[in-house]
């Protein structure tokens, strides 16, 4: 076992350094090419005074992208991507200042005897896991024991010791902040009934939107103006850019999907004269990941694939390889393995709508042409003789706003929405390149992030003025209904003199979300006060104002309360250290003095690397 140890010593330990923190039950969530070496030297920003340096977050920076590529191998990293890493690793490394200032302000360390006994106590998640670590597929405590008193592998206990004395204090500290947190039998029960009592009910509804006709509803350029001035902070936008482009559409043609069909169909003959589906996956489905497994899918139920997919695995012959499939994302061979009613095990192959031989040679040539004449350029100028010389029609976005991915049509355009907060108004991007087209785009204009003027934003102004003068109006339905129900008429009586719909909500619980009532509100809440047949007081929600009327009430069930009630506390209590801790957290954070100089340390070596 331990020469085999040996030989995974450096897949354990990226592990550990990726994940560790994943077996504390208090974690609280806690390519970069071209960066200059001349960087490490610089500081990217200070918390409470305790300086960031370059080096620290570019280490964190790549362990962070490291864990994104192990989720999505294959998946090549975006600069929004990029970006958002960036941002993570900084924010994470004001965090571990902050607790490293608490550890010194609470008196928090940790012993060599704490570290031992954690180690062997509290083994990591991955280590409980691996196959080499068990005994008839269970975690043998004694195994990873002897392996830890072994020290034959030194420098992987190094390893194991550094992650323990950095994640310890961190549990020391949480545990103190959530130390007095119980959850009482009354709290349980409290929590119980709200999931488990439920009630029937009628409801009048006056919705604005419903009960007042936006004809009758007039607005004044006055009032849309006072609006605006006393609503202000509403209308904050970020930073927009503005931009123009060309396109050349590589989506599979016609003829692409006869070459695809053909190519599946002589596939599957030849594995019905009895090619092995597994291999053939490997070499052939275009689905990297099940192509390493031979196909394989993880068992899957109803509608968890594309319906077309669904319909084939759970109508044809188990054993056999059916028709091919055709989606939007390729033509299937399905073989299933075994099928219940409810799931499927099965291997696929997929085979790409994509262009081939002179088509894709054709197709190649024009986005090499896009490149050598357009991407990248700094006169404006060159995306128009770009575009006449290649046919190419002229396309405008936006606003798009800083922060966003920007999108067009169904597809979500990579790397433009961090470029075009770089660029220069004028300058030209890189050849975007998508599973439907390559893209060459142009920044036309960028405005600051601010208040967006009224003159820019009117019509949306002008809307939230007949939003609030509806629900007015809406108000005043409300209050002569519940005039007239006061007087004596019933819920129905009233709905029919003012036109007003009356339906039936429910069985909902306290908890439950409600159509027109929403969630845990106030009307929700009045509910329950009811007794059946009892009438509500006027209520009102977001979506306008209410009555209810209790039809029916269902009580829970004390007995069935009983029984769980104690993994229940475990479950309560987990669930509100987790939420002390993130308020811990963001409260030091709120509090912290945070220096930010990424913007002058990094955005000039990341042009340098463009």
């Amino acid at each position: 076992m331990l020469r085999t140890m040996r030989e995974k010593t450096k897949i354990i330990m990226l592990v550990l350094s990726v994940a560790f923190v994943g077996w504390l039950v208090f974690d609280v969530g806690m390519g970069v090419t071209g960066r200059s070496q001349s960087r490490s030297s610089r500081d990217l920003g200070s918390v409470n005074g305790s300086t960031i340096r370059y080096q620290d977050w570019l280490v964190t920076y790549q362990q962070l992208a490291e864990q994104q590529r192990a989720r999505d191998p294959g998946q090549t990293l975006t600069r929004e991507d990029q970006k958002a890493l960036e941002d993570a690793a900084f924010e994470q490394l004001i965090e571990e200042h902050l607790l490293q200032e608490q550890y010194r302000k609470r008196g928090v360390v940790v012993t060599d005897d704490e570290i031992r006994n954690a180690a062997r106590q509290m083994p990591p998640q991955e280590i409980v896991n691996d196959k080499e670590f068990q005994t008839g597929g269970r975690f043998d405590q004694q195994k990873w024991e002897r392996f830890l008193s072994s020290g034959q592998q030194p420098a992987f206990l190094i390893q194991l010791e550094d992650r323990y004395r950095a994640e310890l204090p961190r549990l020391k500290l949480l545990e103190a902040v959530t130390s007095d947190i119980y959850a009482a039998d009354a709290k349980l029960w409290t929590i119980f009934r709200d999931q488990h009592d439920s009630v029937v009910a009628r409801v009048l509804a006056i919705r604005p939107d419903q009960a007042v006709a936006d004809a009758s509803v007039e607005v004044t350029p006055q009032e849309v103006q006072t609006y605006y001035d006393t609503h202000t902070g509403d209308f904050k936008r970020p930073a927009a850019a503005y931009l123009s482009y060309v396109g050349i559409n590589r989506s599979p043609q016609p003829v692409d999907s006869a070459v695809a069909m053909n190519r599946t169909r002589a596939l599957r003959d030849s594995l019905l004269k009895g090619g092995d589906f597994a291999a053939a996956a490997k070499a052939e489905s275009a689905d990297s990941a099940s192509a390493r497994q031979g196909g394989l899918l993880p068992t899957f139920g109803h509608g968890q694939t594309a319906p077309a997919f669904e319909k084939a695995a759970f109508g044809q012959p188990v054993g056999r390889i059916g028709e091919p499939v055709v989606t939007p994302l390729g033509i299937y061979l399905i073989k299933v393995e075994k099928r219940s009613r409810d799931s499927v095990t099965a291997r696929q192959i997929l085979i790409p709508l994509e262009r081939t031989g002179a088509r894709l040679d054709t197709l190649e040539a024009r986005a090499d042409s896009l490149d050598r004449l357009a991407a990248e350029q700094t006169d404006p100028t060159v995306l128009d003789s770009t575009a006449r010389k290649m046919g190419l029609g002229i396309q405008h976005s936006g606003p798009n706003y800083e922060g966003n991915a920007i999108v067009l049509g169904r597809y979500r355009i990579p790397d433009v929405g961090v470029w075009a907060f770089e660029a220069k108004v004028g300058e030209l991007s890189p050849v975007i390149e998508i599973s439907g087209a390559y893209y060459v785009f142009r920044l036309d204009s960028l405005l600051p992030a601010g208040i967006a003027p009224l003159a820019a934003i009117e019509p949306r102004v002008r809307a939230e003025v007949v939003r609030e003068k509806k629900r007015q109006a809406a108000e005043a339905i409300a209050r002569d209904a519940e005039h007239r129900l006061d007087s004596g008429q019933t819920l129905d009586q009233v709905a029919a003199e003012l036109r007003l719909p009356v339906q039936t909500l429910g069985p909902f619980s306290r908890t439950s979300s409600v159509p027109l009532l929403g969630t845990a509100t106030e009307a929700v809440g009045a509910a329950f006060r009811l007794r059946v047949g009892e009438r509500s007081h006027l209520l009102a929600g977001n979506q306008g104002f209410f009555f209810l009327e209790a039809m029916r009430r269902i009580r829970a069930d004390s007995a069935a309360w009983e029984k769980q009630k104690d993994s229940e506390r475990v479950t309560v209590i987990r669930a509100a250290r987790q939420v002390r801790v993130q308020a811990f957290v963001e409260s030091l954070r709120r509090e912290a003095k945070v220096v930010d100089n990424r913007a002058a340390v990094l955005r000039p070596t990341q042009q340098q690397g463009q």
